[in-house]
C-alpha cells in the first residue's frame, strides 16, 4: 500500500535496480518488463571501488562478496531513484532453490535500510507464488491496470525467452568450434561483473583463448545431466546448472576456471566435487575477495595458461 500511495501521488516514478547478484540472470525480463509499463529504469553502474567500499562498509563481515557488491550497488543507488527494486526468488520447482543469500536479500536490504522505498514481490513455487503473480503484484503497486501489467510480463518473458535461447545456440556452435578453449564454471553474477570475472574473461580472450560459460546450458539439459549423473536433483538451482555445465562442456574444452567469492558455502562443496571428478583436464580454482590482489590473479592465469598450450602442444 505505501507503494502504490507513493506512486498515486506522483505521476512520475524512478526504479532503481542493482547491478548485481539476480540482475545479471534476469536482466532482459526485468527491464522489459518495465519499459512495457512506461517506468523509468535507473541501473547502478559496473562494480567499481567505491561500490565495493559502500558494500563493505554497510554490511556484515559474514557475508559472501557478491552479497557486500549488492550492498554496495543498493547504496549507491538510495539518493538516486524514488524506490529499490528488490524481488525475492526462493526457487523455481521442486529441489531448484536459490542459495539462502540470495532468498534473505530483501530481508537484508530491508533492515540495512530501513528508509529507503523497496519494490517487491516473492517467487516461491512450493507455496504457489508464481512469477507470473509476483509482477502482477508489482504493476498493482505502481498504479498499472492488470491487463496492462499481464502484457506486459507476457512480452517481457518473450523477450527473455528469445535472449536465453541466442546466448544458448551462440555457445553451442562456439563449443565446436577449434582454437583452446576453457569453461568458466561461475555464477552469472560473477562472470559478467566487473570486478570479479570480467578480468578473467578478459585475460583469455587477449590470450587468443575462447571462454564458455557453465551456466549458458538449456534447462532441458540440466535435468537430463542431473539424472544421469547423481540419479536425482540438486538442492541449489545454480549449481546445479553448473554441475550440468560441467557435465555437458567438458570434452569441448582444454582446461576448467572454478571462480568462486569468498566464502561462497554451495560453492565451496560444488567445487570441490568437480575437482575430485576431473582427473584428465587441467583444473584452475580462484576465490575472490574484496582484498584480492590483481598481480597474483594474473600470475595464476599466466600459469595456468602455459598448462593449458602445453597440453595442446602435447609437451
Amino acid at each position: 500500500m505505501t507503494v502504490k500511495h507513493f506512486f498515486d501521488n506522483n505521476k512520475h516514478v524512478k526504479i532503481g535496480i542493482p547491478n548485481a547478484l539476480l540482475y545479471h540472470t534476469y536482466k532482459v525480463l526485468w527491464l522489459e518488463f518495465f519499459k512495457s509499463l512506461g517506468i523509468e529504469v535507473i541501473v547502478s553502474p559496473e562494480t567499481n571501488k567505491q561500490i565495493i567500499n559502500l558494500g563493505s562498509k554497510n554490511c556484515i563481515d559474514e557475508a559472501c562478496f557478491s552479497s557486500k557488491i549488492y550492498i554496495g550497488h543498493v547504496t549507491w543507488l538510495t539518493d538516486k531513484c524514488d524506490m529499490v527494486f528488490v524481488p525475492r526468488y526462493e526457487n523455481t520447482a521442486i529441489r531448484e532453490d536459490y542459495c539462502t543469500r540470495i532468498i534473505g536479500l530483501y530481508d537484508l536490504v530491508r533492515n540495512t535500510f530501513p528508509n529507503i522505498k523497496l519494490l517487491h514481490a516473492d517467487t516461491n513455487y512450493m507455496f504457489r507464488k508464481r512469477e507470473q503473480d509476483a509482477f502482477i503484484k508489482i504493476g498493482e503497486a505502481l498504479g498499472k491496470q492488470h491487463e496492462e501489467t499481464l502484457a506486459a510480463y507476457t512480452n517481457a518473458v518473450e523477450k527473455f525467452k528469445a535472449s536465453t535461447k541466442a546466448a544458448t545456440d551462440a555457445q553451442t556452435a562456439l563449443a565446436k568450434s577449434g582454437g583452446t578453449k576453457v569453461l568458466l564454471v561461475t555464477h552469472s553474477y560473477n562472470s559478467q561483473d566487473s570486478v570479479v570475472g570480467k578480468n578473467v574473461a578478459d585475460f583469455f580472450k587477449a590470450a587468443g583463448i575462447k571462454i564458455l560459460h557453465a551456466n549458458i546450458i538449456d534447462s532441458s539439459i540440466v535435468k537430463e545431466k542431473m539424472r544421469a549423473k547423481y540419479g536425482t536433483r540438486i538442492y541449489w538451482k545454480v549449481n546445479a546448472e553448473l554441475l550440468a555445465g560441467v557435465e555437458h562442456y567438458k570434452n569441448d574444452v582444454d582446461g576448467i576456471v572454478l571462480l568462486s567469492t569468498f566464502p561462497c558455502g554451495p560453492d565451496s562443496i560444488f567445487n570441490e566435487m568437480i575437482i575430485r571428478q576431473l582427473k584428465d583436464k587441467p583444473v584452475l580454482n580462484l576465490m575472490i575477495d574484496e582484498l584480492n590482489a590483481t598481480a597474483g590473479l594474473v600470475t595464476r592465469l599466466e600459469s595456468f595458461t602455459d598448462i593449458l598450450e602445453a597440453k595442446r602442444s602435447g609437451a
